[in-house]
């Protein structure tokens, strides 16, 4: 017996956001969080010359640039006032390709520790894919089964024989 339902697509690209926010690795950290802001996003994907080198999260910004770890804690004397995305950036992220399939995917995040993932077809960015989408599709898909077993309860309930 199969592990997944014949009914139900669980492939990444029918669930990634296609609309990708991206920068060049020398945008300005305050240019890529303003896009953030602008475009109500999380993410920015860093690419040169149509290649993915990188994606700067909401959660790079706040760690790289607030503390001392990476040495560019925008609070100290010493910070530069012209960090990039390619300053910030995760560099070489988990992609993923739009046919692969969604508990992969989630194996992968997992195993990389990471909630924001390129949709690449081809070396092309195609998408993006969030651990926040993956939760909703899936709670989505656990209602659809919910409602469907309390439709089958139904029908076994109105087909047993009622005790006496």
């Amino acid at each position: 017996m199969s592990n997944e339902r014949s009914d139900v697509d669980l492939r990444v690209g029918r669930i990634a956001r296609k609309d990708v926010v991206s920068a060049s690795s020398d945008t300005t950290v305050g240019d890529v969080a303003q896009t953030m802001a602008d475009e109500n996003v999380g993410d920015v994907i860093v690419t040169d010359d149509d290649e993915i080198v990188g994606i700067v999260t909401d959660r790079d910004l706040t760690i790289r640039l607030l503390t001392d770890e990476y040495g560019t804690n925008v609070l100290s004397e010493e910070s530069r006032a012209d960090l990039t995305a390619g300053d910030v950036m995760t560099k070489d992220p988990l992609t993923v390709e739009s046919q692969a399939h969604v508990p992969r995917l989630l194996h992968h995040m997992n195993q990389a520790s990471v909630r924001r993932v390129p949709v690449v077809d081809e070396g092309s960015v195609v998408g993006i894919i969030t651990f926040d989408d993956l939760v909703v599709h899936l709670a989505g898909e656990s209602a659809h089964v919910a409602a469907q077993l309390e439709s089958l309860a139904d029908v076994v309930h109105a087909d047993s024989p009622t005790p006496n």
